[in-house]
């Protein structure tokens, strides 16, 4: 660990120097994912259930919320205002 490599960097010095790389490239795609929008098809949309409470992606043409089944987003709004 003591042989030096390169002027006066020694193999533990390139070593901590590139746990640390690679950790912070780590933590960089931790929060680029955690700050990245959800993005979803021309067909679907991103609804929240107010029967259930679950949130995601749903069909715009059959949009029903896989974890009750109550009608939700685009769907709702034109099956029951249909007045």
């Amino acid at each position: 660990m003591e042989t030096i490599i390169f002027g006066s960097y020694t193999v533990l010095d390139i070593l901590i120097a590139a746990v640390v790389i690679i950790g912070l490239l780590n933590l960089w795609k931790v929060l680029k994912r955690g700050i990245k929008k959800k993005k979803v098809g021309p067909h679907a949309q991103l609804v929240i259930c107010f029967g259930c409470g679950w949130e995601g992606p749903v069909s715009r043409h059959a949009g029903k919320c896989p974890n009750c089944n109550k009608p939700i987003g685009e769907l709702k709004s034109k099956k029951y205002n249909q007045n």
